[in-house]
């Protein structure tokens, strides 16, 4: 962990040469320092998957998320129409002699998974291979987006402050309902 010497908002977590590389790449963000938290997050945003950024980049104690990251691995998961690849099974020992059939290895991210029990309006089910095991299809993600955890739409439930995760959530919006979009655009 570092805390970002321009900026006291900011703070690193990476490998020392991604703590370095996201440092120089914070630097070229113009007056980053007077920008307000909500214009903040989206240019740390566009700096961390315009050079592919890996470290974590924290603004306020809060996590900056990389778009692109996100929307490659829904685009997997939209392909496979589940969030597990059912064709890698896996097995859940139960005492030393039985074991039990489970989901399979998770196309889900880490990552994704992180983004969708921190932001999202949904508990973490005790691990990744609990939250897939919820939400198994892409249709139940679908389901999900539109009603989470806390009986409301994703994006309705998100503060405004947080403008880096409203933006991915509009994307992901835009992929798992494209008819719903394109009647929207058609008005």
């Amino acid at each position: 962990m570092e805390t970002f010497e321009v900026d006291p908002r900011i703070t690193i977590y990476g490998s020392p040469k991604e703590i370095e590389e996201a440092e120089v790449a914070l630097k070229t963000i113009p007056d980053l320092t007077s920008l307000k938290e909500s214009d903040a997050r989206l240019k740390i945003q566009d700096l961390i998957d315009g050079k592919g950024l890996k470290a974590d980049i924290l603004f306020k104690g809060n996590g900056v998320w990389s778009m692109n990251r996100i929307i490659r691995n829904l685009r997997l998961i939209i392909k496979h129409g589940t969030l597990y690849d059912g064709r890698k099974p896996a097995f859940i020992p139960i005492g030393s002699m039985l074991r039990m059939p489970t989901i399979g290895k998770t196309i889900l991210s880490e990552y994704f998974y992180e983004f969708l029990h921190l932001n999202c309006g949904s508990i973490a089910h005790y691990s990744i291979r609990g939250w897939v095991a919820t939400y198994p299809t892409v249709e139940d993600l679908r389901l999900f987006f539109k009603k989470n955890e806390y009986g409301k739409r994703v994006l309705d439930d998100i503060p405004g402050w947080k403008t880096d995760v409203k933006r991915i959530v509009e994307r992901i919006e835009h992929l798992l309902f494209p008819f719903e979009n394109y009647m929207r655009t058609r008005q």
